[in-house]
């Protein structure tokens, strides 16, 4: 499968929302990590890894699907960081993962988590609406705008999502996958509770 074939499939699932660091680092490939003063440690430290394993968990929880430790998201979120994002995205998330260590986010309750995570969610999406606002400015003005990192929920969030519905169990477990795809049929009607086919 080529790379923007996945691309596409994978932001239908998402319903159609990825950032733009997130398309170009899909779309660019692997590169190699240049800038070191993003206070990134790779490969991560087994307690960084243990809390993004536990945010990823926290996105996509085991039900009687698999959850995103068993398809070892918190793994592919440090390749992905490491190999293909920017060093402005990969500060922005070292700042995210910095302020649930100070917030003891692996010792807070369930509940606590949850608390902490809409409300990161919910800065984020502030975060987004004054970025848009700023390059409409510049745009309107005739003037170049370089674009902002990725808030640091936005980025785990889209990385989680992409990381277990490419993997084996999200692909083969959580959707319903077609190994051999067989005639296409444009138009086929979902039964109830039907899970959605695996692209």
């Amino acid at each position: 499968m080529k790379r923007r074939d996945a691309l596409g499939r994978v932001a239908l699932l998402m319903g159609g929302a990825l950032s733009a660091p997130t398309m170009l680092a899909f779309l660019e490939g692997c590169k190699k990590a240049t800038d070191t003063a993003t206070g990134m440690t790779f490969p991560f430290p087994a307690d960084r890894q243990a809390l993004v394993s536990e945010v990823a968990e926290l996105i996509i929880p085991k039900t009687d699907t698999p959850g995103a430790k068993d398809a070892k998201v918190g793994e592919f979120i440090e390749k992905m960081l490491k190999d293909c994002y920017t060093a402005a995205d990969q500060e922005s998330f070292n700042k995210g993962l910095e302020e649930l260590e100070k917030k003891d986010f692996l010792k807070a309750t369930p509940q606590e988590q949850t608390a902490i995570l809409t409300e990161m969610e919910k800065a984020s999406k502030t975060e987004i609406a004054n970025a848009d606002k700023e390059k409409k400015k510049y745009t309107e003005a005739g003037k170049e705008y370089t674009d902002a990192s990725t808030p640091f929920f936005r980025l785990l969030k889209e990385l989680t999502l992409l990381g277990y519905f490419t993997s084996e169990q999200g692909a083969t477990q959580a959707l319903d996958y077609v190994a051999v795809p067989g005639r296409y049929d444009g138009c086929i009607d979902l039964k109830p509770g039907q899970k959605a086919y695996a692209l």
